[in-house]
Order: structure tokens, then C-alpha cells, then sequence
């Protein structure tokens, strides 16, 4: 008896911890749920917003269209009346010819004026800009003018995530300043600056979007904002409204008559140039973002890994420069002063037919860090494989081996081919180079290799623990997989995993899916989006 008794109480126990185990299941049912949702309501903003950028610019393309229009219009109106007019002057002095010195007189005058109008047409035709230039200048207006409104929506959404402590109206202002800070930063690249007058811009536009995603990832996975979290926040609200502040400032100077196309000749005299470079003089204090981002402060207390070398002194640098630009038919190759960051560079410059070429070659080893190259590419000349061609071998000249191509894209007639480390079968996505082909000129046109400097080393890369089919098994089956590899992806700036990276198809999209080699959990997921400027990854 006693017997049956403890079997029922043995049973009863059994009952109730299968009722615990799973009300525990549905608790984390329930969580993983509304970190999906959540996922999808942020990835869903973000497409909107993409869309409502694309139908800006669609409406601007409009514009730009029928001002073209009207301008060629009012260009044939102009020629007609002038020939209507030379031929009135002219029949007038016919009819005036043989009538001695005054009508001799009548003609030269009306000759005059039928030359003077046919002279004013012909200055205007000459002197007014093309249909093109007004375009680019369209375009610059509108990139510049756009930076202004992302800039304001900014700092709307941060003050508003600063005044509620509500998590779900937080992080959909979270979510809205990370839209507005890609939106903004793309506007930003759009215009004409030099790299060196737009680095604190776009760095401090970067720092706040990605800030932004990391506060709203800690909302996600049910997390509460520290004190430190809010004060970091502010400091970062702070410096954008100096921004918004400074920009402010430029619009009201620079009045209706203002050319963006000058931003070009990157003159220090430029009130838009001036006033990008005296941001970097921010009196705000930056906070120090050490956060799992790919823009974060802390890798400037980073190990420069890639640089091992001595110290070179400028005019190496300048040899350096020569070496690497042999081809580029380059004059008047000089010093520019230094640039005193994590990796200390020295600037060098030269100039080809009016454009000016500006790299950063690092004080230890005498690297190529950067350069850019000014100028236009107006037309598509060589297709995706000849692109990446020819940055491979760019970058064989500099003696850089076992690179391999991993994205390229093309965008407003230049391609980006990003090219990533990598050993044996493993890509090292830390290091990686960024290479632009001018589709046109077939020439290497820019370059930054700031993250495989920072990160390059040799790597003991452990196995993986699970094969690539049950890597696999964790991708959702409504994606066709085409392909599969392995990769070392940054997480964040202090640390790496080896994934499985799957590439492929849903529903017209592609997809880069990728899977902790070791765990099996998903690391991240990016869908590639069509845009106007070119192939994006989101």
C-alpha cells in the first residue's frame, strides 16, 4: 500500500515538473516571438523609409526633367526671335541701301543691333550651363538640402527617445534615428567633399545610427537602458544638434546664387567646406561607444595588428606615394601635412589635368592606408569582371596577397569591390580592403584598407564543430540555398566567430545568412535591396 502511495506521489511530481518545463517553453515561445516581431517591425521601417527615399528621388529625377525641358524650350525661343529679328534688320537695310550716307549709316546701326542680339543669344548659349551641369548641381542641392532634413528628423527622435520611458515608443524613435543616420549618410556621400572634410560628419552620422541599433537590441532581448546608456545618448544628441546647428548656419549664409559644383575645387575659402571641416572641432564630449558596432570609438584602443614595421619619415612617404601612382601621370607630388589618429599617416598628393589625388601612408611600414582620386566617371565602360580584375590587380601591386573578391557594386558609374582575406577555405571578413573602379576610365580611383591594417594577423581558426549540412538545417527552408562557405565575421570590435555563410533566394530577394560554426545559433542575416545607388546589404 505504501508502495502505490509513493508511485503517486512519484507520478504527481513528474505531472508538475512536465507542467513547469513547459510553461517554460511557451514563456521562451512567447520571447522569441516578440523578438521576431520586433525584428520585423524595424526591418519593415526601414524599408518604408527606403521607399519613401526612392520616391523622393524619383520626384527629383521629375524635376530635374521637366526644368531640362523647359530650358530647352525657352533656348529655341530665344534663337527663333533672333533670327526673326536678323532678318528684319536685314531686309530694313536693304531697303535703306543706296540712300547716301544716311542710309548707310541706318544699316551699320541695325546690323549692330541685329549682331548684338545674335552675339547675346550666343552668350547665353555659351555662357549658361549645360543641361548636364544643372543636373549634377540639382543633384548636389538635393543631397545637401536632404542632409539638412535627416539631420533635423534626427535630432527629433533622439529628444523624443530621451523623453519617454515607454520601450515601445523608444524604440521605434530608436529605430527612426537609425533610418534617418543611413538615409543621411548616404545624402552626405553624395556630395562633392573631399574624404577629409566629411570624416567627422559621416563618423559622428554612423556613431549615432549604430548607437541607436545597439540601444534598441538591448530593448529587444528584454534589457534595461543603464544610466550610462542615456548619458551616452545625450552626448551624442548634443553633438548632433552642433551639427544641425553648423548647417543651419551654412544655409542661411550661402543665399540662392550658392554653386555646390564648387564644392569640388575643395578651396578653403568655400563657406560649405569651411564649415564641415570646423566640425571635427566640436566642443561637445563624444562618448566613447565600446559596444559590439561596427563604427564604435573603441577601435582606436585597438592593437594596430597589420602595421609591425618602423617608422618612415615624409619624404619616404612621398616615394612611397610615387611607387604606388607610377602610372597615374601624376605632377606637382607633395607633402599636405599628417594625420594624428590610430594608424598615424602622412598626406600626400598629386595632381593630373586639374584633379587632385589625396593619399594617407602610414608612419609604421609606410602603408598605403587610403587615397582618393577627384574627378568624373560619366559612363559604364567594362563590366563586374573586369572591375574586379583590375582592383585585384591593384592590389597585387601592393604586395598584398590572398585577397579575394566578396561584394561589388556600382553605383553612380564607379564600382566598390570589397576584397577580404582569406586562409584556406576561410574568408577573414576583418580583413578587409575597399577598392573603387571608375567604370569608365577602367582606373582605381579610391581605396581604404583602415580594417585590414587594424586587423590582419595570423590566426589560429579553430574547427568547426558542426558540418555544414547541420549548419544548414538552421536556415529557414523557404530560402534556395545556392551557396555555402565558411567565414570569420567581426563581432563588434573585440571579437570574431567562424560562421557558415549561405547565400540565397526567397521570393525574388537574396539573402546572406549566417551560422555560428561552433553554437549553430544564428549570428546575422542580411537581405540585399535594389536601389538607385546601387546594391545594398540591410
Amino acid at each position: 500500500m505504501e508502495e502505490k502511495k509513493n508511485n503517486a506521489v512519484e507520478k504527481m511530481e513528474n505531472v508538475v515538473k512536465e507542467n513547469e518545463k513547459n510553461r517554460e517553453k511557451k514563456q521562451i515561445t512567447r520571447e522569441e516571438r516578440e523578438r521576431i516581431l520586433a525584428e520585423k517591425r524595424l526591418e519593415n521601417a526601414r524599408l518604408v523609409a527606403h521607399k519613401k527615399a526612392e520616391r523622393q528621388k524619383a520626384k527629383a529625377m521629375a524635376r530635374r526633367e521637366k526644368n531640362r525641358k523647359r530650358m530647352e524650350r525657352e533656348r529655341k525661343r530665344q534663337e527663333i526671335k533672333a533670327e526673326r529679328q536678323a532678318s528684319r534688320e536685314q531686309r530694313k537695310k536693304n531697303r535703306q541701301k543706296n540712300k547716301g550716307y544716311g542710309g548707310w549709316l541706318a544699316a551699320v546701326i541695325s546690323l549692330g543691333v541685329a549682331t548684338l542680339v545674335l552675339s547675346s543669344v550666343l552668350t547665353i548659349t555659351f555662357l549658361m550651363p549645360s543641361v548636364s551641369d544643372n543636373m549634377l548641381e540639382s543633384t548636389y542641392q538635393k543631397s545637401f538640402y536632404d542632409t539638412v532634413e535627416q539631420v533635423d528628423n534626427i535630432d527629433l527622435n533622439l529628444s523624443k527617445a530621451l523623453a519617454t520611458k515607454d520601450k515601445g515608443a523608444m524604440q521605434k524613435y530608436l529605430v527612426d534615428t537609425a533610418i534617418n543616420s543611413e538615409l543621411a549618410e548616404n545624402d552626405l556621400q553624395q556630395l562633392p567633399l573631399q574624404d577629409e572634410s566629411k570624416y567627422y560628419t559621416t563618423k559622428l552620422i554612423n556613431q549615432i545610427g549604430d548607437y541607436a541599433k545597439y540601444f534598441n537590441n538591448k530593448l529587444i532581448n528584454g534589457e534595461e537602458l543603464t544610466e550610462e546608456d542615456a548619458e551616452s545618448l545625450i552626448r551624442l544628441y548634443r553633438a548632433n544638434a552642433e551639427f544641425k546647428k553648423s548647417l543651419q548656419s551654412m544655409v542661411a549664409e550661402m543665399g540662392n546664387d550658392f554653386s555646390f559644383a564648387t564644392l569640388m575645387d575643395g578651396g578653403s575659402g568655400n563657406l560649405v567646406i569651411n564649415g564641415f571641416n570646423q566640425l571635427q572641432n566640436l566642443s561637445v564630449e563624444y562618448p566613447e561607444l565600446i559596444y559590439d558596432g561596427p563604427f564604435s570609438d573603441g577601435i582606436n584602443e585597438r592593437e594596430i595588428k597589420g602595421l609591425k614595421e618602423e617608422e618612415i619619415d615624409e619624404n619616404t612617404a612621398r616615394e612611397v606615394f610615387i611607387r604606388a601612382f607610377s602610372e597615374y601621370g601624376l605632377e606637382n607630388v607633395r607633402n599636405v601635412g599628417v594625420l594624428d589618429a590610430n594608424i598615424a599617416c602622412f598626406n600626400v598628393q598629386g595632381e593630373k589635368d586639374g584633379d587632385v589625388l589625396f593619399a594617407q601612408i602610414s608612419k609604421k611600414g609606410g602603408k598605403l592606408i587610403m587615397f582618393s582620386f577627384a574627378g568624373s566617371c560619366d559612363k559604364v565602360n567594362c563590366d563586374k569582371d573586369e572591375a574586379i580584375e583590375i582592383a585585384e590587380q591593384f592590389i597585387a601591386g601592393l604586395n598584398i596577397e590572398s585577397m579575394k573578391p566578396v561584394w561589388i557594386n556600382l553605383s553612380n558609374n564607379v564600382y566598390t569591390v570589397n576584397l577580404a582575406y582569406t586562409k584556406g577555405d576561410v574568408i577573414v571578413y576583418s580583413d578587409l580592403i575597399k577598392i573603387r573602379v571608375c567604370a569608365e576610365t577602367k582606373m582605381v580611383i579610391g581605396m581604404e584598407a583602415t580594417g585590414y591594417y587594424t586587423n590582419h594577423t595570423e590566426r589560429v581558426i579553430a574547427k568547426p564543430t558542426i558540418s555544414k549540412t547541420q549548419a544548414q538545417e538552421k536556415v529557414s527552408s523557404n530560402i534556395l540555398v545556392e551557396t555555402a562557405r565558411l567565414a570569420l565575421v567581426p563581432i563588434g570590435t573585440k571579437s570574431e566567430k567562424l560562421c557558415y555563410e549561405f547565400m540565397g533566394e526567397y521570393d525574388g530577394s537574396t539573402y546572406y545568412i549566417y551560422i555560428d560554426a561552433i553554437t549553430g545559433k544564428q549570428v546575422e542575416m542580411f537581405k540585399v535591396i535594389e536601389s538607385t545607388e546601387g546594391t545594398l546589404l540591410m
